[in-house]
């Protein structure tokens, strides 16, 4: 049976004089109003609540102020009405939970600490506010299984607004809200994630919206919204992979590397610098992504070994998308402005390349397609393949207002199927361009319109096998 544990100021007096057994018997009548009353409720808690008779503590409107973090015993569930407010005093986290199994934290404005969880069970935390966190708004380490982590606004937190650091996380974080971070908006470090990454808002962080490193993700990153994020978008690094990156909603990316590697919509790297080799990180799709404004690269895939030679084939391969990049629309990619010595801004690691819609690059590869995307408006190419990177198709794409060429593959890259049936429309340069010893095995059935040079032009050993166009 369900039992309801409440205090209420009515009823305070009466239960003060009752042993445990009859307060267990009058548990579903009474509610908690100030701390010591919640502090006992939690003790109760602690010594009576089961799986088969789980408690639900039911925290009244008020504020309160810890003394140190509510710890939650298993099968508990805490309700804090709506405009609870919670601080705590000592600790960084308002709410502990440890070990612990059955946990339901729903509600509550959190001010100044925030929620910690490490090998939780069967726990959910939802619909609550954390603001001004002083390190991460939700943290979860350890095993952690059957996690729902949902409907929360976490504002100003001092560091990570979501956090999986050294956990092992089977469940879902959706529809939160996420505003204003000091550093990474959902960050995910040395993990492991079973579930989806869905629905959630980010917006207004100092650095990327989404980053995962050394962490794979056995589920989508799908139908979020970034907004004015000064880092990446979304980041899979260091040995992480994902299986979609699906419908998805950026806009006024980048800012925080400007002159330097540059911010991307959407990043898989798996570089881990140089003279390093690097760990296989990919994406299995990226798919029907929305992505407008953005400093530098739209979509950019790059494997390196950073600062190497081009000939460098240690990382060959490593990062990559498994089947296609396919249905995103790109606009106003590339919208840094550099100084006009551009020359010493590559000195200083500046990559004029990066300006581009989708650029896959240093050893990355494409196993399926790129394809039915739209790119507008960018800095430099609307899709560039550089440095031993690899794609088996380029098809169907619709390209319009960039400043070079419409598709570019150059420095050893390689098309091994078709350039064929893509719509290029006001390309500075060339529609296609294909040159410093890149290859492409057939381009055919392209339609092109207000180009500045060439619809298609090889040049410094570039080869087209078969140009049927």
């Amino acid at each position: 049976m369900n039992k309801t544990y409440k205090l209420c100021v009515l009823c305070t007096a009466v239960l003060l004089s009752l042993g445990i057994t009859e307060q267990k018997a009058e548990a579903a009548d009474v509610y908690v109003t100030n701390v010591q009353e919640l502090n006992n409720a939690l003790s109760y808690a602690g010594d009576n609540a089961s799986e088969t008779e789980p408690y639900t503590i039911s925290v009244q409107f008020g504020t309160y102020k810890l003394d140190s973090a509510i710890n939650v015993p298993s099968y508990t569930e805490i309700i804090f009405e709506p405009d609870v407010k919670i601080s705590c005093k000592t600790d960084k986290y308002a709410i502990n939970i440890n070990g612990a199994s059955g946990i339901v934290i729903n509600g509550g404005w959190f001010k100044g600490s925030g929620i910690f969880s490490k090998n939780g069970q069967n726990v959910t935390i939802k619909n609550t506010t954390v603001e001004s966190a002083p390190d991460c708004g939700i943290l979860v380490k350890g095993d952690n299984k059957q996690v729902s982590i949902e409907r929360n606004t976490i504002k100003k937190a001092g560091r990570f607004s979501v956090a999986l650091m050294g956990a092992d996380f089977q469940g879902s974080i959706e529809k939160n809200t996420i505003i204003q971070s000091e550093d990474i908006g959902m960050y995910f470090y040395n993990s492991s994630l079973r579930g989806d990454i869905s629905d959630n808002t980010i917006k207004n962080c100092k650095k990327a919206g989404l980053y995962a490193g050394n962490t794979p993700i056995d589920g989508d990153i799908k139908n979020n919204i970034f907004k004015n994020v000064k880092g990446n978008g979304i980041g899979i690094y260091h040995g992480s992979h994902v299986n979609a990156i699906d419908g998805n909603k950026m806009d006024g990316i980048g800012g925080n590397n400007n002159g330097g590697n540059g911010d991307c919509g959407i990043m898989i790297n798996g570089d881990e610098g140089k003279g390093k080799k690097a760990t296989p990180t990919y994406a299995k799709s990226i798919t029907n992504n929305n992505i407008k404004n953005v400093t530098y690269s739209g979509i950019k895939l790059y494997s390196g070994p950073s600062g190497s030679s081009d000939d460098d084939k240690s990382n060959q391969d490593k990062t990559y998308v498994k089947n296609d990049i396919k249905g995103n629309i790109l606009y106003n990619i590339g919208t840094y402005k550099h100084s006009k010595d551009w020359k010493e801004e590559i000195k200083k690691g500046g990559r004029y390349g990066a300006q581009t819609g989708i650029y896959i690059d240093a050893h990355a590869r494409v196993y399926g397609s790129i394809c039915k995307n739209k790119i507008t408006k960018t800095n430099l190419h609307g899709i560039y393949m550089r440095v031993g990177a690899i794609v088996k198709d380029i098809y169907n794409n619709i390209i319009t207002d960039v400043v070079e060429h419409g598709i570019c593959i150059n420095k050893k890259a390689n098309v091994t199927g078709s350039i064929k049936n893509n719509k290029i429309n006001n390309a500075k340069t060339c529609g296609i361009c294909v040159r410093e010893s890149a290859s492409v095995n057939s381009v055919s059935g392209n339609i092109f319109n207000k180009i500045g040079y060439k619809n298609v032009f090889a040049v410094d050993n570039g080869k087209i096998k078969k140009n049927s166009n």
